[in-house]
């Protein structure tokens, strides 16, 4: 059993124990106080809070009903001011297009006005040049009078006569204008191989021959067997501008006398002496005029020698030698002195080649053409022109330009023949 003491001891402990439970439960009952106090403070702020809540939503609810009654009151103000809005919109726009309307008829009014007085000021400055156009063609005429009067005294104390040439020494001439022709297109082409199915393309690119509608069929067929006949008659087509006007190669001063020649032209008498003169004039006339009418013509035939040297050089896809430039030039050089030759006789003589009148194919005429391929089988059969070698030269008109209803056919106009029914006959093959 235990003793005494160790109860003692033990109860001891116990009162020690029971004493801080005392503690304990004191200060938990303290602090329990606390609490409530705590939760009564508490409450009475969630009963303040709920109150102030209740009267904020009360207050919230008036506030929305107010926002509601503005938001109303906004929307059919908008409404209102919208449609005024649009109002006005729609008056400011016609007003606008009224003021536009206005404004263009404004406008078109004062461009009519501008445009009569443009017109006006063109028909003013039009009297003005045509006023001293006529001052000039005034001088001109009384000029070109005193030069005719000045020749004709010039021509009839010399001789009486015109610096005349024999129809033989121009037909010299022309023989010798076909053989420089043939010879240069022989000596230049002669070894130039040739592609027939290149040469209408070669032709088609250049702007110098879209003219000549038988050059074009000449190549559009081309035949490798008379390459040289066809390389001469493109040739011939392109000097032809030298004996296609009265005055080749006539300064710009003086552009108006071949200007004045197609006006003038008829077969005349008359004609014929001015045509012949005013060659003399310019033949004898001084140093200075002299020059420039020799430079302006020594470019003019440059441009014919560049012309052809470039058109050929195209279509036969071959280099042109320095050599048979040159002699190219003396070919030009030729012809251009055959036309003033030509031009200073009394009677007119015409250089040309034959032309297709009403269609594209030229009909053979024995009055004025040649076959080169003549054969006498076929007389009496239509043929068609196929190429022409060389051109005609017709004379109307006596030594001293009189008779001028007399023509003779110095040469005729040497080609080559297609019987009518040829392309029928190639077709069938």
């Amino acid at each position: 059993m235990p003793n005494s003491s160790t109860l003692s001891a033990r109860l001891e402990r116990e009162l020690n124990r029971n004493a801080q439970l005392r503690q304990e439960i004191e200060s938990l009952r303290r602090r329990c106080n606390e609490d409530d106090e705590m939760l009564t403070t508490l409450s009475k702020r969630l009963e303040e809070g709920t109150e102030l809540q209740a009267s904020l939503h009360m207050q919230t609810s008036g506030l929305q009903t107010k926002v509601d009654r503005l938001a109303d009151k906004l929307a059919r103000r908008d409404k209102t001011q919208k449609a005024e809005y649009e109002r006005r919109i729609v008056a400011v726009v016609n007003e606008r297009d009224i003021l536009a309307s206005k404004l263009r008829m404004a406008e078109a009014s004062v461009e009519r006005a501008r445009a009569v007085e443009d017109t006006i000021k063109t028909a003013d400055e039009k009297i003005r040049v045509a006023e001293e156009r006529a001052q000039t063609a005034s001088s001109q005429v009384t000029a070109v009078q005193k030069q005719l009067l000045d020749l004709k005294t010039d021509i009839a104390a010399r001789s009486g006569q015109h610096d005349n040439v024999s129809d033989q020494e121009i037909l010299d001439m022309m023989n010798k204008l076909n053989h420089l022709v043939q010879n240069w297109c022989v000596n230049s082409f002669r070894k130039v191989k040739i592609d027939p199915h290149r040469m209408v393309c070669r032709y088609e690119k250049i702007a110098a021959l879209q003219e000549a509608k038988l050059l074009r069929k000449l190549y559009a067929t081309f035949d490798t067997s008379i390459k040289i006949f066809t390389f001469q008659a493109t040739v011939l087509y392109l000097l032809m501008p030298i004996f296609d006007t009265y005055f080749f190669g006539l300064p710009e001063e003086l552009k108006g006398l071949d200007t004045a020649a197609w006006e003038m032209e008829s077969l005349t008498t008359a004609f014929n002496e001015w045509r012949a003169m005013t060659y003399e004039f310019l033949r004898k006339s001084d140093n200075d005029l002299k020059k420039r009418c020799q430079v302006s013509q020594a470019k003019a035939q440059a441009q014919v020698v560049e012309q052809i040297f470039k058109t050929m050089s195209a279509l036969t896809g071959s280099t042109i030698s320095e050599e048979h430039e040159q002699t190219l030039s003396t070919l030009v050089e030729h012809a251009v002195s055959l036309s003033q030759v030509l031009g200073r006789q009394p009677a007119t003589y015409r250089c040309f080649l034959p032309q297709a009148i009403d269609k594209d194919a030229i009909e053979f005429e024995s009055t004025t053409m040649e076959n080169l391929m003549d054969d006498q089988e076929s007389d009496g059969i239509t043929k068609d022109v196929r190429c022409i070698v060389s051109p005609a030269l017709i004379k109307q008109g006596g030594e001293r330009g009189e008779d001028m209803e007399v023509e003779n056919v110095l040469v005729k106009a040497k080609v080559l023949c297609v019987e009518e029914d040829s392309d029928d006959d190639d077709s069938m093959d």
